[in-house]
């Protein structure tokens, strides 16, 4: 699979997945949310979301505001410094989806917008930095990756953003390098 997919789904939590689809300076690189289709296709795709929701040329404005909103939250809860609310408290204070039970399985009421999705995302960035869940919060350990992920582990010692991809990069990197000392052993005197 090449790297990165068009979505990444890997943190754990619906808020940091939303930060993923790119932002401001580097992140730009990464921008996934060209136009209305793709934002919706990213609600859609999206396993935490999966709606079909109303997107407009507004929604895609306020997403990637909030979405820098939520970065700069989460960076600040990873220094261990204040989250500043207004714009993710003023996007929660909407209507958010509205659960139903469709064969058994929860959706969404169907003629969901989104702006009912953003104060969806809104909220549960709300729930992450607002509890104890923020304790949980990381940054992965690959100084190329500034992927964000809430570690689950039991021990809490989770160092990377997936294992498939940076943990998997540094088990390679560690062995190359034993490779080396290695070799250099054998050829000095």
């Amino acid at each position: 699979m090449p790297w990165p997919p068009r979505f990444l789904f890997i943190s754990g939590r619906l808020a940091l997945d939303f930060v993923h689809t790119g932002g401001e300076g580097e992140r730009a690189h990464w921008e996934r949310w060209h136009t209305a289709r793709d934002l919706a296709e990213w609600m859609e795709a999206c396993p935490m979301l999966a709606v079909k929701a109303r997107v407009t040329d507004d929604d895609v404005a306020i997403a990637r505001e909030l979405r820098e909103a939520i970065w700069t939250g989460a960076q600040a809860v990873l220094r261990g410094t204040p989250v500043a609310p207004a714009l993710i408290d003023r996007v929660a204070a909407a209507p958010p989806l509205v659960p139903v039970l469709r064969k058994g399985d929860k959706a969404w009421a169907s003629g969901s917008t989104g702006a009912q999705a953003l104060s969806t995302v809104a909220r549960d960035a709300i729930d992450l930095f607002g509890t104890a869940a923020r304790e949980r919060l990381r940054r992965c350990q690959n100084p190329r990756c500034a992927l964000l992920f809430v570690d689950t582990s039991r021990p809490g010692k989770r160092a990377w953003c997936t294992m498939q991809r940076c943990g998997n990069l540094s088990k390679i990197a560690r062995y190359r390098a034993g490779q080396r000392d290695d070799t250099s052993r054998k050829e000095s005197p």
